[in-house]
């Protein structure tokens, strides 16, 4: 949530630049850096400290801790749908675009390109090299660009279950796998998603990585770090593994099958029972309590277990 709150906060910070603004922007990129640096989930710490612990951020003041508050609560901030309308819609829409930004929008707007579609017609037809500091490598990164977001289009689950089939049954093959799942919306069997997530036992994370990065259903890799790996499938697809130890499985499967809501309720139960729930397992104090299993999480918080398509908010 660090990533998604930090990237809202650079888009006002872009879009106040468009404006004029010559001082607030500069305040939203510091807060955006902080969360980023930030090692807790901000989530976390409005459970367990209220707003308090979100001014204890660097960067991070009344107004601040309340946008956060508000995308917590509800997954927006009416601060930025606010600003969007006060900009061509032109601009917003190409700011969408992977490795454009405010200031290159903005400069495709005023030489007359309007909107997404007139500039990848204006990459294809090497009209971008007209502009300042562009070449034609540039463009190309543009129709990449335009080209990837393709990827908000939500797929039939049916269709997506065939697609996370065949890459199961890939991951299936490496020996040092010891156990996959599907997670995200998918694994709560919801009828359309828009992305694939996929839990991984291992206790060698670095060579699964090595080996998946190398599988037929990839396309193009965009992250790869310790515990994540984030890739393109060759259906236009993002698909995020994780990684976990058997002592941590249950609650990374728990926490990447969701829903949001169901996780912070999750949360409050345990921080009201004295305990930390997050990805790697239930803890109290600094030891775990649980984590190899979904089930024993839920019966050390006093629930019966849920099943994934009931994990909608609160479960009474």
């Amino acid at each position: 949530m660090n990533i998604e709150i930090a990237n809202i906060f650079y888009q006002i910070a872009d879009i106040l630049e468009i404006k004029g603004d010559k001082f607030r922007p500069q305040a939203y990129r510091v807060a955006a850096q902080s969360l980023e640096a930030l090692k807790k989930d901000v989530q976390d710490i409005y459970l367990e400290k209220g707003e308090k612990g979100l001014k204890d951020i660097p960067g991070i003041g009344e107004a601040l801790s309340q946008k956060i508050i508000q995308y917590i609560e509800t997954e927006k901030i009416d601060k930025l749908e606010r600003l969007k309308k006060e900009i061509p819609a032109g601009i917003y829409e190409m700011m969408s675009i992977p490795g454009v930004g405010a200031k290159r929008a903005k400069l495709f707007y005023d030489s007359g390109i309007k909107d997404i579609k007139e500039l990848e017609k204006a990459a294809r037809n090497h009209k971008l090299q007209k502009l300042p500091s562009f070449k034609q490598r540039a463009e190309e990164k543009i129709l990449e660009g335009i080209k990837s977001m393709g990827i908000e289009e939500r797929l039939p689950r049916k269709e997506a279950e065939k697609i996370a089939s065949k890459i199961l049954q890939e991951l299936e093959a490496i020996k040092e796998i010891k156990k996959t799942e599907i997670a995200g919306s998918l694994r709560r069997k919801k009828e359309s998603i828009r992305d694939f997530d996929f839990v991984i036992l291992t206790d060698n994370p670095e060579k699964v990585i090595e080996k998946i990065t190398k599988m037929s259903f990839v396309k193009d890799i965009i992250a790869k770090g310790k515990e994540k790996l984030t890739i393109i499938t060759k259906q236009d697809r993002q698909a995020d593994f994780r990684f976990f130890n058997k002592e941590e499985y249950g609650a990374g499967l728990l926490y990447f099958t969701g829903d949001k809501g169901h996780n912070i309720w999750l949360r409050t139960i345990a921080i009201k029972k004295g305990l930390k729930l997050n990805e790697y397992g239930l803890f109290k104090n600094e030891k775990r309590i649980a984590g190899k299993t979904e089930e024993e999480i839920y019966d050390k918080l006093g629930l019966q277990y849920i099943s994934p398509e009931k994990r909608v908010g609160e479960v009474i």
